[in-house]
This record gives C-alpha cells, structure tokens and sequence, in this order.
C-alpha cells in the first residue's frame, strides 16, 4: 500500500551544526512513521529527480553530511505540500546572507542612478488604482520602461481594467523615489500571448479579471543601487511564494541592467523578442519560472524569505549604527 506523505510543523533548534533542511527532512519522514527506506522509495516514485536515489543517501541527508541540491529540497518540499521558505527562515546563517543582499551599505561612496541618491534610509510603499499617485506612478514606469509591449489605451484614468496592476515604490529622503516595480497577477495563458507577441499589456489587463490568476507578471524592476532593487524585488517575491494559487513568474523586461542581474542570478531568458520602437530596435526578454524553479535559485529563495517586516528591520539596521 503507497504511503501517504502529510504536512507537518517543525521546531528548528538553534544549532548550527545542524542544517535546517536536515532537520525538516528527517521530522516529516518520522511523524509520517516511514522508514528511510519507504521515504526513499516514495521519492523515487513521485519525482524523476529521485531516480537512482538510495537509503545511504537519504542517510547522509538527514545527518547533514551531503545536503541535497536546492532543485531536489523544491522538488521534495513540494511533494509535502510545503515552501522552502518556510524551512529556511528559521536559518540564522540563510537570514544573514539574505540581509547582505537588502540592507543598505554603509560605505558613504558607492555607485548609484539616481543623480541625488547618496545611501539614504528609504522605505517601500505598496500602490494600486485607489492611491493618489498611481496614475502618475503608472506613466512614470511606462516611459521610463520603453518597454513597447507596455501599451495602454490614454487617458489612463478613463481605462478600465488597471485594478490589477500593482506598484512598489521605494521613496527616500525628501519623497526621492530610487526604485520600482510594476507587475500584474494573470493568467498564463495571456502571459504566454504576451511573450510570444500576440497581446500587449492593454489587452492583459483587459481580459486578466475573466480567468482566476496563477502568474505573476513583472514588467518592470529598477533601483538606484542593487540593494535597493533587491528590496523592491523581494516584496513582489515574497507575495508571490505567499500566494498559493500563483504557479508561475514572469519577467518580462527590456532593462539591460536588470536583465544582467537575472543572468548573474543564472536565470536564462525564455524567449527575447525584438520589437521596432520608432528609429531603434528593442529586445524584450521574459523569464518563465515555475514555483518549483524559483525555490530552487538561491538568489531568488533569499528574496522570497525576507518577509515585510524583516525587510524594514534589514534596512533600519544601517539607520541605527
């Protein structure tokens, strides 16, 4: 008879000693009376990743002499219904490094794009069609975008449709605004139209109430430094692991920068599409993740832990020294 693999809650203890994913492995394996055995065979049998997998190495796992990569935690966790967020918050070493990625430096000289941002405290606002400042907003990141897929019908007050598109603006001091993020919860049905060139964001956003949302769409992501656009990706993100009813992650972006950032991060573009945009040429790169996928980057896992709250303690830090 098959075994059936249920959730279950875990207490991580504060040693270091002791990888967290360890630790998670061999609790859900006990509270679900399975021998090492029986959870090796579960595995091999619901996942193609698991294969050849045997006891010694389920072993060597839960003892945290070899710890499996992080596409096979995705793959397991997920077989459980459960996040690798959810395990790696509890690692202090893991929070640490996703710290480093947020908080602003304290180096007084650094590069940065924006020509009046000099490593000020800032904080991240969240805004939709009932704020004051979205329609200015909206066309701000529209044309500083130039991305032609980003079509919308003006005046953009009198379109319907625009409830679903959200903005994260990060404002520093004296209300300087050094980073943004526009992205919209769809279908992937109309994500993959986008992508293959055969809808722009005005017909997105148009039909995106008529089918239930299980993508998320960013369509852009910018920041004076990269601490600051690591902030304003990992709000987005950490709604996204959040929302279990979102499957997939598109960004769909023609920013070089941040297209290199993506690369760094060893994300492969899954389609570049260019596009004539009046006398130059444009090239549009959209990312396709799966959920499973994103869990897997470790660039991306750091940015979906950071809840809202840790992200303002991270930035607060260099506020307080």
């Amino acid at each position: 008879m098959e075994s059936v693999m249920t959730p279950t809650s875990c207490s991580y203890s504060k040693e270091k000693k002791h990888n967290v994913f360890a630790m998670f492995l061999k609790h859900l394996r006990q509270s679900n009376e399975l021998s090492q055995e029986q959870l090796c065979l579960y595995l091999r049998q619901h996942s193609s990743l698991f294969y050849n997998l045997d006891t010694i190495t389920v072993s060597r796992w839960e003892r945290s002499i070899n710890i499996p990569s992080l596409a096979k935690q995705a793959e397991i966790v997920e077989l459980y219904d459960n996040e690798l967020t959810s395990i790696y918050r509890h690692d202090p070493q893991f929070l640490e490094e996703c710290s480093t990625l947020v908080s602003i430096p304290n180096q007084s000289r650094f590069k940065s794009s924006h020509p009046y941002y000099t490593n000020d405290n800032y904080d991240i606002q969240v805004i939709d069609i009932n704020d004051d400042s979205f329609y200015i907003m909206l066309k701000m990141i529209l044309r500083y975008e130039n991305n032609p897929s980003l079509v919308l019908k003006l005046p953009l007050a009198e379109f319907d449709g625009l409830k679903d598109l959200k903005i994260h603006v990060a404002n520093a001091f004296n209300d300087q605004i050094v980073g943004h993020a526009l992205y919209i919860e769809t279908s992937s049905q109309y994500v993959l139209e986008l992508v293959n060139i055969k809808s722009d964001l005005n017909e997105i956003v148009t039909r995106s109430s008529k089918k239930l949302p299980d993508t998320m769409l960013v369509l852009s992501s910018a920041g004076a430094t990269k601490e600051v656009e690591n902030s304003i990706m990992s709000t987005y993100i950490n709604r996204f692991v959040n929302q279990k009813n979102l499957r997939y992650l598109c960004f769909s972006v023609c920013d070089e920068g941040f297209i290199k950032k993506l690369n760094a991060a060893k994300l492969d573009a899954f389609k570049v599409r260019t596009i004539q945009l009046e006398d130059k040429t444009v090239a549009v790169h959209s990312f396709l993740l799966s959920r499973s996928e994103l869990m897997a980057n470790r660039f991306l896992l750091k940015l979906a832990v950071i809840s809202p709250k840790q992200l303002v303690d991270f930035l607060n830090i260099k506020g307080k020294g």
